[in-house]
């Protein structure tokens, strides 16, 4: 197995950015808690948070291999700046990407893709852990609305993200198969 040319490209751009903008930052941040704001920008002006979604929806269009280097090169001088990356894109940006309408691709991809937000996905719960078949938080549709009820705990990114997607029941009658994931914009009652 042999990275091509334009892998090995993307290795020494992420690998030169990351030793230039995250090394200086990186112990600082990690003693503090602060978020990596500007470096998250510049990541995403360099289209690193939305390489393998495609230019359509305002991402990189890469390779899967390319994101994974991205990934690996990011944590190499920051694990907590490259599961911020890893986690917008695989738990946020993927299910988004994969399952949302056209609709939903348009309006959250873009800004997501280029850095304007982040994305995060709130699984995990008190009581269920990471088993998304025990997942307790509901969703119920009250008209056009959802109106969900339950606790998520340790959502990466959570706490910053523009959006979440949110694993809830949504038909109780159908068992592990009643779990849907709704999109919750940041600021939502």
């Amino acid at each position: 197995f042999e990275l091509s040319e334009e892998q090995q490209m993307m290795r020494r751009m992420v690998r030169d950015f990351a030793e230039k903008e995250i090394r200086p930052i990186a112990r600082e941040m990690d003693a503090t808690g602060q978020f990596p704001w500007d470096v998250v920008r510049k990541m995403g002006a360099l289209g690193l948070l939305g390489l393998p979604i495609p230019e359509e929806y305002g991402g990189a269009g890469a390779d899967t291999v390319s994101y994974a280097i991205t990934v690996e090169e990011i944590s190499r001088i920051s694990g907590s700046i490259g599961i911020t990356l890893a986690a917008h894109t695989s738990l946020g940006l993927y299910p988004l990407l994969l399952f949302g309408t056209e609709e939903q691709k348009r309006k959250y991809l873009p800004k997501l893709a280029s850095g304007e937000g982040l994305a995060a996905f709130g699984l995990t719960e008190p009581e269920a852990g990471s088993d998304a078949g025990a997942v307790k938080t509901t969703a119920v549709l009250d008209g056009d609305h959802w109106v969900i009820n339950g606790q998520k705990v340790f959502i990466t990114s959570g706490s910053i993200a523009d959006v979440v997607i949110i694993a809830a029941v949504t038909d109780k009658s159908a068992g592990r198969r009643g779990i849907s994931n709704l999109i919750v914009e940041k600021g939502t009652p």
